[in-house]
């Protein structure tokens, strides 16, 4: 049996989307721009899919970008805001996501990265301070849930801030529903964006949402799909299973936060226990229970990965899209960790289908791979 610790990566499909994908209704699908029956009818499942999904987030119909990637829904709020809003600034935290970071660099416009902690939790005085000196449009990006450490952003304070000096908010909120009140951060938010595969839905599928939809602005031209926003035919089956996939986890999120806060307790204790020698950055900061690095000083990231999955258990050493980048974390670099601890850091992340009996069995395996690297307990 496989022990599945990478969450955060993408989480397992939920049972009631295999169910939906075992029913008449998935294979009743079609081209929903065509204006045949078949046509229409399936882009009746798009609407309610929609519904769904914008009375979950409290939003409108209409403030809903259906794309094909939590990535691509980062990189049209930004070129939204960059081409909508006239922005000339753009503030952010040195440990946002690369969908993020690797846009906002890709672009033409002043760049300022925000202070953190030694956690990684922004520094709001110094956000205050760089916007008071700008002149022009700000967008301000602030990742909800950190992917590699679990630290959680105070969005509303971060959004006050903003509203003090005119400057638009956008939050990568990707791996955040079903663990914060992701629908109360919304409100205080002019973009966000989400991804299926992190809650149980289908890979290829992710939300851009828009605060505002005054003006239209779109990547992809070819047709007049999402409001005129994104050309082409429509994901139907991965925003359908995105819908029920969130609903799902949703209804399961008192019970499944629960269960992830005693998993998360049980680990650090665990870990604790095995070694004073083991790092848990960001440990002492407003995190998030399902989302934990743990670095071994002096150790290389993809023995333990490696030794891990031979031993039927999967985790990561970061995020999944940076897999195999040169150089290593960017997030703990960030927090000021060398490269050799950086380079021994794997990523710990729990979901809806995990034990402590499976925790407890890293333990036993965790325990062998370090005596049998020579690590220094």
């Amino acid at each position: 049996m496989r022990i599945y610790f990478d969450h955060a990566a993408s989480s397992p499909v939920r049972k009631q989307v295999i169910d939906f994908f075992k029913s008449e209704n998935f294979i009743d699908l079609y081209n929903p721009s065509s204006v045949h029956f078949e046509g229409q009818k399936t882009r009746a499942k798009i609407n309610d899919a929609r519904d769904l999904i914008s009375s979950l987030l409290e939003c409108n119909e209409e403030n809903i970008v259906f794309t094909s990637s939590g990535t691509e829904s980062c990189n049209y709020v930004i070129n939204h805001a960059l081409h909508s809003e006239d922005i000339e600034n753009i503030i952010y935290l040195p440990t946002e996501h690369s969908a993020v970071l690797d846009t906002i660099f890709s672009k033409s416009v002043k760049r300022l990265p925000c202070q953190m902690n030694e956690n990684g939790e922004i520094d709001l005085l110094n956000l205050d301070s760089i916007l008071a000196s700008l002149s022009g449009k700000t967008l301000v990006c602030a990742m909800l849930i950190n992917n590699e450490t679990g630290i959680i952003q105070p969005i509303i304070d971060i959004s006050n801030v903003c509203q003090k000096y005119g400057a638009l908010l956008f939050s990568d909120m990707i791996q955040s529903i079903g663990k914060l009140n992701t629908v109360e951060c919304l409100k205080f938010c002019d973009y966000a964006s989400f991804a299926a595969h992190k809650i149980g839905g289908l890979p290829g599928t992710g939300i851009a949402y828009l605060k505002e939809q005054k003006k239209v602005y779109k990547d992809f031209f070819g047709g007049e799909q999402e409001f005129g926003r994104r050309a082409g035919t429509e994901n139907v089956s991965g925003i359908i299973a995105f819908g029920i996939a969130m609903e799902a986890c949703i209804d399961a999120s008192v019970y499944e936060s629960d269960n992830i806060t005693h998993l998360y307790e049980h680990l650090t204790e665990g870990i604790r226990s095995i070694s004073k020698e083991i790092i848990i950055p960001s440990i002492d900061g407003n995190k998030e229970n399902s989302i934990t690095t743990l670095i071994f000083p002096g150790l290389k990231s993809e023995n333990l990965i490696i030794g891990m999955d031979m031993n039927n258990i999967a985790i990561s050493a970061g995020a999944a899209c940076s897999s195999g980048k040169i150089g290593g974390s960017h997030v703990l670099k960030s927090l000021n960790y060398d490269i050799n601890q950086v380079n021994g850091a794997i990523r710990v992340s729990f979901g809806w289908n995990n034990t402590i009996d499976q925790v407890d069995y890293f333990f036993k395996v965790l325990n062998n791979l370090l005596k049998g690297m020579n690590f220094k307990f």
